[in-house]
């Protein structure tokens, strides 16, 4: 009997848990500038979760339009303000941690290495559409001011993004 009840209160335990989880693709970022953006996104409570997102640079240096940073890695928190049956509105704070290539007119005063590595820290908002079965469509746009190395980097790292995804 003992058993009985612990495995039925931890199968309770797994189901209140159920979907606090989530992972996305940034399908504007595949179409517009050819970046694959992937978030994994942890939900706190029915009003936070938390959050970290990788996009890779997928596009040749020698490309008419190129985004600038090769690799950016932003962890944020989220806190929805408003929430209408299935959709949230939110508000996030984020960092993003980026690379790139220096601009080749600012070469020469830094000598052969032609990276950089920056740090910002940014805005932004969005609204999230969570179907019943775990379908997830997540519309975003935020800002980051580099803080470290600007004079190399950009000063501002957008983010923008129109990402699909489930959660489990």
């Amino acid at each position: 009997m003992k058993k009985l009840t612990l495995f039925l209160l931890l199968i309770g335990t797994l189901q209140a848990n159920a979907q606090t989880n989530e992972i996305k693709i940034d399908i504007l970022d595949i179409i517009a500038i050819r970046a694959l953006d992937i978030t994994y996104e942890h939900n706190i409570n029915e009003e936070s979760s938390v959050g970290l997102s990788a996009l890779f640079n997928l596009e040749k240096e020698s490309a008419d339009f190129r985004y600038n940073e090769e690799f950016v890695l932003t962890p944020y928190y989220r806190h929805y303000f408003s929430t209408t049956n299935n959709l949230k509105m939110f508000g996030d704070f984020y960092g993003a941690l980026n690379t790139g290539n220096i601009p080749e007119r600012k070469l020469e005063q830094i000598g052969d290495d032609n990276t950089y590595t920056d740090f910002g820290a940014g805005l932004g908002l969005g609204v999230k559409y969570t179907s019943d079965s775990g379908f997830v469509v997540d519309v975003h746009v935020g800002a980051a001011r580099n803080l470290f190395n600007t004079d190399y980097s950009r000063e501002v790292v957008p983010r923008v993004g129109i990402s699909l995804g489930r959660q489990f």
